[in-house]
């Protein structure tokens, strides 16, 4: 399977592939979910403390190899919240394909807490530096809001 072609048809703007070595975390990040910016600290158990402490989650990711980054573009009118969801869903329907074509062990890092599947900032990605590294833009002057997940699997 052509896991850019694939989830360009499901309607990511944007996906590309990266060696899971060469995500930057950043522990320092945590302190956004312990303020609890997002209403799922201590309630979700995707996130914090539950989820598992920044070194445990980071772990985790590092036993896949690659990392299937995937990018949604709204427009700042939008339902933020309703694009969130919108890109988890096309994230969940993307790993069940690959699931079906026989990658069944999967991480899935979810634009915010989705289901089971802990967030980017969960793991204390730095999704600016993930993005720069695949040729994404993450923040821009423009209208646009930018969606990241990943999927990490084996290669």
């Amino acid at each position: 399977m052509d896991l850019i072609k694939t989830a360009k048809e499901l309607g990511f703007s944007d996906a590309a592939i990266m060696d899971t070595k060469d995500l930057v975390f950043k522990p320092e990040y945590r302190v956004f979910c312990e303020e609890n910016r997002c209403g799922n600290y201590d309630l979700n158990p995707a996130c914090p403390p539950e989820s598992g402490t920044v070194e445990e989650m980071k772990k985790h990711a590092m036993k896949y190899e690659k990392a299937l980054v995937l990018q949604t573009m709204q427009e700042y009118s939008m339902d933020f919240k309703k694009a969130k969801v919108a890109h988890n869903k096309l994230t969940e329907a993307l790993a069940e394909r690959m699931k079906e074509d026989g990658k069944t062990d999967l991480l899935l890092m979810t634009a915010g807490p989705y289901k089971h599947n802990s967030c980017m900032s969960a793991y204390c990605v730095d999704a600016q530096m993930m993005a720069d590294a695949v040729g994404m833009t993450c923040w821009a002057n423009d209208d646009k809001v930018r969606y990241f997940s990943q999927i990490l699997f084996h290669d």
